[in-house]
């Protein structure tokens, strides 16, 4: 009877509503919006080659219009109160029927990840094939850092127009970004004067050694493989939403339309998946420290992503107590799990740092567009370095001084890297998914809280109501 009890106050607090009500459906509807405008500016920018001038840069013009507006709901759905007028808009009712959204994005959703996988249609780029090759030299006993991306390429059966070329050799002299042509003559040129024209593995070690148990396997094996963190991390947000579990699985899923996101990188069987699910972890368990430092030290290991994310990882942890078990939790798991790594491959700290400061040439979306379009030159990088930390700093320093936006400027220095010389979409499709859990982790937790107090009120009331009905009177 005992257990049966427990399973039945289970389903009561995770039984789906139709019409979900109150504070945090609201936020949830509201970054259900911005969901939109962050999807219709990435298929503007995969659309940005438009013929004509005049029509290009009017997509450019509405795509950094629909990134702003994105911006500006995901920091409005974090604030600390929800502005009145939003509580006046109910954006709770964009969630009703939210049961039923819940299922066609899970059918939507898995038919598209299936049909992928069990054809091999992987869209696997070289940051995947390096991380799959260097898996396959510590299975063998040799240095990962020292895989070379053409070979690496060509023994996984693709194309070198997939490798990140460096401005140098034959290549130093190209304004904007080379054409398959000129990758094709550098990728064939038997010596470069010593000089390294192609990217090599530049990740953290663990990177590498995550696809270690499938580095030579096929790519639908691979992408199994990467597609269970993402099942674990799926429950776990299904657990912790509540009754609008199906609205927060719904649009966690949905970001596999996102380019460079958790979820669509682990469909194509790409390793750093692993890294984005060990930063949203951090996040998902910000209320118990040590299990957030060791989720947030395994990302630090994996990918560069989590380096850029630790101011916002501060904001987040402002208000919050364990400082102490934090930082020594990231230490202890960096000391164990990655120093180790770091000793037997000497070189891997520097490739990192070497890829971070390479010549590249400019990619992605944001202003970076401009240059690719040919609208101007652009200024030198270092430009676009100090822009994007000046950027970082001031989301960071307007989170200092304003609680009410701490949250949302947290996850918006991510919200940076647009300005970067290579806006990588990866860095800014992380943002809908941690922002999702944010709000169920913080807001979720002060809503019980919230109703605590007021059913303790209550109570207290009744009892005082009670005791003045029977006491007597003169």
């Amino acid at each position: 009877m005992a257990s049966l009890r427990i399973w039945q106050a289970v389903g009561r607090r995770i039984r789906p509503t139709w019409r979900p009500t109150g504070e945090l459906a609201d936020r949830v509807g509201l970054l259900l919006v911005a969901y939109g405008a962050f999807k219709f500016s990435n298929w503007l920018w995969l659309a940005a080659r438009v013929p004509g001038r005049t029509a290009l840069l009017a997509n450019l013009v509405v795509q950094y219009l629909a990134f702003g507006s994105f911006c500006v709901l995901v920091a409005l759905a974090l604030r600390r109160p929800l502005p009145n007028l939003l509580r006046r808009l109910r954006m709770h009712r964009l969630l009703w029927m939210s049961p039923l959204f819940g299922v066609l994005a899970m059918l939507v959703v898995g038919i598209g990840i299936g049909r992928s996988v069990a054809g091999n249609h992987l869209l696997i780029d070289d940051a995947n094939a390096m991380a799959v090759c260097g898996a396959r030299a510590i299975s063998t006993g040799h240095d990962p850092y020292r895989v070379e991306e053409i070979p690496c390429l060509a023994s996984l059966h693709l194309s070198p127009l997939l490798a990140t070329p460096y401005r140098a050799g034959p290549l130093a002299s190209v304004r904007v970004y080379p054409t398959p042509a000129q990758i094709l003559a550098a990728a064939n040129t038997p010596d470069h004067g010593g000089q390294r024209l192609f990217s090599p593995l530049g990740k953290p070690p663990l990177d590498p050694l995550a696809m270690v148990p499938v580095a030579r396997t096929s790519g639908s094996m691979r992408a199994i493989w990467t597609l269970l963190p993402i099942l674990g991390l799926l429950l776990l947000v299904l657990a912790v939403a509540g009754p609008l579990w199906p609205a927060a699985g719904g649009l966690l899923l949905l970001t596999y339309f996102l380019n460079g996101s958790a979820v669509n990188f682990a469909a194509n069987g790409n390793g750093e998946a692993f890294a984005y699910v060990l930063l949203a972890l951090s996040v998902l368990s910000l209320r118990r420290p040590w299990v957030s430092a060791v989720c947030l030290g395994l990302a630090v290991g994996s990918n560069e992503l989590a380096w850029f994310f630790l101011p916002g990882y501060v904001l987040l942890c402002w208000d919050l107590r364990g400082w102490g078990k934090r930082i020594a939790g990231v230490l202890l798991t960096l000391l164990v799990a990655v120093l180790p790594l770091v000793v037997r491959y000497p070189d891997s700290l520097q490739a990192v740092y070497n890829t971070l400061r390479a010549h590249t040439f400019p990619l992605g979306s944001g202003p970076s567009e401009l240059i690719l379009a040919r609208f101007w030159a652009g200024p030198p990088r270092i430009v676009w370095l100090l822009a994007t930390g000046f950027a970082i700093g001031a989301i960071w320093i307007w989170g200092v001084w304003s609680p009410r936006w701490r949250l949302g400027a947290a996850v918006l220095t991510l919200a940076a890297f647009w300005l970067s010389w290579r806006s990588l979409d990866e860095y800014l499709a992380q943002i809908p998914l941690l922002a999702l859990i944010l709000i169920l982790v913080m807001f979720r937790t002060t809503r019980s809280a919230q109703d605590s107090t007021s059913a303790r009120a209550a109570g207290r009331e009744v009892q005082a109501t009670g005791s003045a009905a029977i006491s007597p009177t003169g």
